[in-house]
């Protein structure tokens, strides 16, 4: 309502009409009809979205903490070692069937085992695991000893096929430049860049070892170890998660959906 456009004598009729007090000049008046017309005016009311309801629930029933989903922007150092080592055993197994198609041997099957070793290597690499980047280095210098052992070859798929006395030095640098790659994630990547454990399914092939082997196997005595993580709220709907010990970088929250950054 204008009150503006009214005379005092009017204003004040209306506060006498509402009960209020009469007494002031316009502007006070004004003010003290402004005033009830706010106080009487209804409140907007706050319909609950899924979202709410959902957090409401967790904090009315005491709502477990969380796993949240970890979330890389960009492919890691881990991700790309993983790529070539894949590539590279690749490599090793064709020239592996190619030399059992010509000649065949115990040399053909111990470079396609080595190949396979590679590539199995690179999986758990890509996947984000240590043990990968581990393995890859045993393997590496498994793969040098059969290097040093078939260097007089002039073809074998165990060594380069280089013969002369430069061959044991040239050998040895192509091992370590090879072994200097795949150790580099571990030197330089962040921890986040690294997922903890091990996967379920070599832990399963584990599991199956050790219970055809006659003796207990060192690995499947730390099968039952839990990784140790500790409860965060989500900056958004302050929603408990859990998160691993230690961990920095992007993390989705389940309940929300939004990202935010752990440090």
């Amino acid at each position: 309502m204008d009150y503006d456009s009214h005379t005092l004598l009017e204003l004040k009729t209306m506060c006498k009409e509402r009960g209020l007090r009469v007494s002031g000049n316009k502007a006070e008046v004004v003010i003290r009809l402004m005033e009830d017309d706010e106080s009487k005016s209804p409140q907007p009311v706050s319909i609950p979205t899924q979202q709410n309801m959902q957090f409401g629930q967790q904090q009315m029933y005491g709502g477990q903490p969380q796993q949240i989903f970890i979330t890389n922007n960009t492919t890691s150092i881990v991700q790309i070692t993983g790529f070539l080592i894949i590539l590279y055993g690749l490599f090793r197994i064709f020239v592996g069937m190619l030399y059992g198609e010509t000649d065949g041997g115990g040399e053909s099957f111990i470079a396609l085992v080595i190949g396979t070793s590679f590539v199995f290597g690179g999986i758990l690499s890509v996947q984000g695991y240590r043990l990968g980047l581990y393995f890859t280095l045993v393997i590496l210098v498994i793969s040098g000893m059969f290097f040093l052992a078939y260097i007089d070859e002039y073809w074998s798929p165990l060594s380069v096929g280089q013969v002369g006395e430069n061959s044991f030095g040239f050998s040895l640098f192509c091992s370590g430049f090879c072994m200097l790659i795949v150790a580099m994630p571990l030197l330089t990547a962040a921890p986040s860049n690294f997922r903890t454990g091990t996967p379920n399914y070599l832990r399963t092939i584990v599991d199956m070892a050790d219970f055809v082997s006659p003796v207990p196997l060192v690995w499947s005595e730390q099968k039952d170890a839990v990784e140790a993580k500790v409860v965060i709220n989500c900056v958004h709907c302050n929603s408990p998660l859990k998160v691993p010990t230690g961990y920095t970088g992007n993390v989705k929250c389940p309940s929300c959906g939004e990202k935010f950054e752990v440090k």
